[in-house]
């Protein structure tokens, strides 16, 4: 039994340590990306940079809630001969989300055309360009991490990085690198490792017409409340650079930027936790329970309260080294700022937990309403606060926005798990005392209003 033991703890050991190593040559290759352009192209064209990311971001939000997390949650609870058509639809749903989504940012780019940011148009464009190839490939990744497939996923995101940061850093060379180009070379990279990616598929994607609706309204009775609790956290976040570069100006969303990329680079720990996360909430929900579920959220949330909390020490100590050495000294100067986003995205981290437990209960409508607080806070004071107190007023409202909303989760998340822990042990003694359960009309009453009430909420 000992030995069992110890055989499964070093899986889960190397299991997460496969993923946190993956998700930091993701992050890696990403934050190299923005240093190389905002090394070259300065703080402005930094700026146009950030913009379109808050696009592909609100896209990715998306693309997550209604396609990859229900995909993983779903999938486990499908008999094998059903699993092919299901990933052919969860396909099919994304090309069919790229289409949509390439046809709505070519609407805004050409807006912004009109209205006379032509540089800024530009970068957009070649951001229309990229996006279905973004997402296919982020796809792809969820798919390998839902069936624990993570060295496949290393392999390829290592290719990606090698690939992509040697095209980059030709370009930074000879002078030529700019945002556009960035995505560019981005999609070309995507092209061709998406191509080897499928073609070393080991599950065939079927599409079953006939199964191709069900699938989607299955997805869309999880995803509906998730797309819109994603959406309103990434609106949340990304419109603090919209709202910089209105009072402030490009050149100090640049900046702005450039901090949260550095802040950024935790990414790798609470991404890699969160793509282990979903499939083993869903499993362990699936096979013990709500004690397995909370065994699972409560070591996710230790784990990440440890990692999360050294980062707003370590940039209060360094931070403006960090981003010398990184963006170079255009944009230094900005300690306090980089200790504000460190201490937000310690806060957003101690909720992870509770997001993941409230999407494998299916009460995402829960998630909406706790991110749609969050972003109630934030937009509420940002505008105040950046003009009176510049970027600081964004991480300051950045900040008690991630904590109201992460508060909010929390507490969602324990209440349900106290209802539904009381309604199995009453069905757990009705069922062992069924005289008990005949004679006691009121006991019965309870525990159908209990559930009625569950489902109503």
């Amino acid at each position: 039994m000992r030995r069992l033991t110890l055989l499964i703890h070093g899986r889960n050991i190397r299991t997460s340590g496969m993923a946190m190593l993956d998700q930091a040559v993701v992050g890696g290759t990403n934050f190299l990306t923005a240093v190389l352009v905002g090394r070259q192209c300065g703080p402005t064209e930094m700026g146009y940079f950030a913009l379109a990311m808050t696009a592909w971001y609100l896209i990715l939000a998306v693309l997550e809630a209604l396609v990859t997390s229900p995909f993983t949650v779903f999938v486990h609870q499908m008999p094998d001969d059903e699993r092919s058509t299901y990933a052919g639809s969860a396909m099919a749903q994304v090309l069919g989300l790229a289409a949509l989504s390439s046809s709505v940012l070519l609407l805004v780019t050409m807006v912004i055309y009109v209205a006379g940011y032509s540089e800024l148009a530009l970068v957009f464009t070649a951001m229309v360009i990229s996006v279905p190839f973004r997402m296919v490939r982020q796809f792809a990744r969820r798919f390998d991490y839902t069936f624990m497939h993570l060295s496949r996923a290393l392999v390829v995101d290592m290719a990606i990085a090698v690939l992509q940061l040697s095209m980059m850093a030709a370009l930074f060379y000879f002078d030529a690198l700019t945002a556009a180009l960035s995505f560019l070379v981005v999609t070309g990279v995507y092209t061709l490792t998406s191509f080897g990616w499928w073609l070393h598929q080991h599950v065939a994607f079927c599409i079953d017409h006939e199964r191709f609706v069900p699938h989607f309204l299955k997805n869309w009775s999880l995803g509906r409340w998730l797309a819109a609790s994603q959406c309103t956290t990434i609106a949340a976040v990304q419109s603090l650079p919209w709202v910089i570069a209105a009072f402030l100006g490009e050149a100090q969303t640049g900046v702005y930027s450039a901090c949260a990329a550095l802040v950024g680079l935790s990414a790798p720990l609470m991404v890699a936790v969160q793509n282990v996360l979903s499939p083993k909430s869903a499993s362990a929900y699936a096979e013990e329970g709500i004690l397995g579920l909370e065994r699972v959220v409560r070591k996710t949330t230790l784990i990440l309260a440890l990692g999360m909390g050294l980062l707003p020490l370590t940039l209060y100590v360094a931070g403006d080294q960090f981003l010398s050495l990184s963006f170079g000294s255009k944009f230094t100067g900005h300690q306090n700022l980089l200790v504000l986003l460190a201490m937000g995205e310690m806060v957003f981290a101690l909720g992870i937990g509770a997001i993941s437990g409230l999407t494998v209960l299916e009460r995402t409508d829960l998630l909406f309403r706790s991110n749609l607080a969050s972003i109630l806070t934030t937009l509420s004071l940002a505008i105040p606060l950046v003009g009176s107190f510049g970027l600081i007023g964004a991480a300051v409202s950045r900040l008690l926005g991630i904590s109201v909303g992460s508060a909010f989760a929390i507490m969602c998340y324990r209440r349900l798990i106290v209802e539904r822990s009381t309604l199995s042990t009453v069905a757990s003694d009705i069922a062992d005392n069924p005289i008990i359960a005949a004679d006691n009309e009121s006991t019965d009453q309870a525990l159908v209003s209990a559930a009625f009430d569950g489902r109503k909420e």
